[in-house]
């Protein structure tokens, strides 16, 4: 089967992305994390509870304007590192179908197809949401639900990841070397390949950091 999905990443409270999608003819919308922006350093460190607080604010602020340009249309979701909340809770509150990929949920089904993966990132500084020194588990859960598609934050490495290694070795490894029939794989994280896409192993790679862009994928 065919599916048609539009996949945004990375838009760091960027309510244009999202303006994208009531241009796109879609089955599925997939958000793989970063959806919302920081605080920042204002005295040198990333504070989280401070952080949450102002993500909550916001999404509560946008996502009416996401929920009319999404309409009907079902979204897959995962958060990113940058992610202090879920938009899930507001993108519900107004009405949006949203199946959320979690620690508890790794693998969601719509419209028959199976959608599964992590939020997790490779280890940065320890400031973030997400960091972790060890993907492997949550590689091996994913891949254990039997998916037709992945869809993380992170990129596998070497696979549309950018110059500074931040792809997930044990994605990559599981993908080369593991029994499975994952079709495609959405994610972000890494800006400088965003908006890119490519096919390397039977499986179509699509990197969609600061971009609303839609695919066609065979299931």
């Amino acid at each position: 089967m065919q599916l048609n999905v539009a996949h945004i990443s990375d838009t760091h409270q960027n309510p244009g992305l999202f303006m994208g999608l009531a241009f796109l003819v879609v089955d599925v919308i997939i958000l793989t994390g970063d959806i919302l922006d920081n605080v920042g350093r204002i005295d040198g460190t990333i504070q989280w509870g401070r952080e949450a607080r102002k993500q909550d604010y916001w999404a509560h602020k946008q996502a009416k304007r996401w929920a009319q340009v999404i309409g009907d249309r079902p979204v897959v979701l995962v958060c990113g590192n940058h992610d202090f909340i879920s938009p899930a809770k507001w993108l519900h509150h107004y009405g949006v179908e949203v199946h959320e990929i979690t620690d508890s949920t790794p693998c969601v089904e719509v419209k028959g197809v199976k959608f599964a993966g992590f939020r997790q990132v490779e280890w940065i500084a320890g400031e973030w949401a997400g960091e972790v020194h060890d993907l492997a588990p949550h590689v091996e859960r994913a891949l254990a639900t039997n998916p037709d598609v992945l869809v993380t934050h992170c990129p596998p490495a070497g696979i549309l990841d950018g110059p500074n290694g931040y792809g997930c070795r044990a994605l990559t490894s599981a993908l080369c070397y593991s029994e499975h029939h994952i079709k495609a794989h959405f994610y972000g994280h890494c800006h400088e390949a965003g908006g890119a896409s490519t096919t390397e192993m039977g499986i179509y790679f699509a990197n969609g950091a600061e971009h609303c862009l839609a695919h066609t994928i065979e299931i």
